[in-house]
């Protein structure tokens, strides 16, 4: 089991890096060239700027078993068929009973979108979906040991 992290979108890393540390399991984030950091402890894989580059990298990396952080609901449908466990940036769990409403939700946003209307995006992170992110990235690595 690794854990592998969509780090174009995925925040609190340090966060993440200590709790792979805690549970001994290898964490890789995945960037491209526009988010290079050198503040990362943890194995870093870049690829290059361009959509989808980095779902990519994920999807070609991905094996049964790994636990996978994003917030893109296509990459999540994707991993999942290969036998990995996604876990959104919010701190909700994406498996096969919820992944196709999910992908409903984004498509119908995207339309929306298309057509000029004003669609809301997601409120700011609190510090408290900060915390409840990390818990549940606990729990899930607790009921996996």
């Amino acid at each position: 089991m690794r854990l592998l992290i969509d780090g174009d979108a995925c925040p609190q890393k340090e966060q993440i890096y200590e709790i792979s540390q805690k549970y001994q399991i290898q964490m890789i984030v995945f960037l491209d060239y526009a988010h290079v950091s050198n503040l990362m402890k943890c194995e870093v894989r870049y690829c290059e700027i361009g959509k989808d580059s980095v779902d990519l990298m994920i999807i070609n990396e991905v094996k049964d078993g790994d636990i996978v952080i994003t917030q893109d609901y296509g990459l999540a449908s994707l991993v999942i068929v290969k036998g990995a466990k996604v876990l959104h940036t919010s701190g909700k769990f994406i498996h096969g009973r919820n992944i196709d409403e999910l992908l409903m939700s984004r498509y119908v946003g995207y339309k929306e979108r298309s057509r000029n209307k004003h669609v809301k995006g997601p409120k700011k992170r609190t510090y408290n979906d900060n915390l409840y992110f990390l818990s549940q990235l606990e729990k899930l690595l607790e009921n996996e040991s």
